[in-house]
């Protein structure tokens, strides 16, 4: 990340001390860091330059967070990965978030290497996944994945799922129906930085959602202790569990 040129970075924060010292440590690590107080001021600044990532305050005055998520989703960078900064770790906030396109959490207070290296996992995901095959198509059941396009469906019908839950998702299906340990989804996810919390199973429990719901027959499955599956379903599957 400290090779030129620099990486452009929107920061979008209403504090000033604390814009001020994410800017400082990651201008000295590779990043063009462009401050946004307001989440109007953020949506100008998108219209003329692209970002290769986007740190967002949730608690924004006015236009919060979740809403300048939304409108970002709904431009021409709609694939920016987008790290949301929040004062809330609760479950029912961080499944908001990914179902706006909120690629990943941090919670304040945090450590600033923590965010460098939650933003570097970021960028790398989006931007050094290996190419897939012309054509190349995931199924597992009804449920389809297109790598080249980007496109989920189930049962015909498109799912809307954030950046990580893509790559979660494609990493499974490419692995299925074996059950791959949590460890190696994190190592994929995020190298050699895991984040401290369990984001893992939030983005697990958001891609379940998009993907299984409420009626759906069960594709994605937990396995306690030892990680995660997609197969087809059987007869006798429990009920879902998060």
């Amino acid at each position: 990340m400290n090779s030129a040129p620099a990486l452009p970075l929107l920061l979008v924060e209403d504090d000033a001390d604390m814009a001020a010292n994410i800017a400082d440590y990651l201008g000295r690590r590779g990043w063009h860091v462009h401050h946004a107080s307001t989440g109007p001021l953020a949506l100008h600044l998108v219209v003329g330059q692209s970002f290769a990532a986007v740190v967002l305050d949730r608690g924004l005055p006015g236009l919060d967070g979740i809403e300048v998520c939304q409108r970002l989703r709904q431009g021409r960078d709609r694939k920016v990965p987008v790290l949301m900064l929040t004062a809330a770790d609760r479950l029912e906030d961080r499944l908001e978030g990914f179902a706006v396109g909120v690629d990943d959490y941090l919670v304040k207070p945090f450590a600033l290497p923590e965010l460098q290296a939650r933003l570097t996992a970021l960028v790398r995901r989006a931007h050094g996944a290996a190419p897939s095959g012309p054509g190349e198509v995931l199924r597992c059941a009804d449920l389809v994945l297109c790598p080249g396009t980007r496109e989920v469906s189930r049962a015909g019908r498109p799912l809307a799922l954030t950046n990580m839950g893509f790559t979660l998702l494609e990493l499974l299906l490419r692995r299925s129906p074996e059950v791959v340990r949590r460890e190696e989804l994190e190592q994929a996810l995020w190298r050699d930085e895991p984040p401290g919390s369990d984001a893992l199973r939030s983005h697990w429990f958001a891609l379940r959602n998009a993907v299984d719901g409420p009626s759906s027959a069960p594709l994605l499955h937990t396995h306690r202790g030892v990680g995660f599956q997609v197969r087809p379903p059987h007869a006798n599957d429990p009920a879902r569990t998060p």
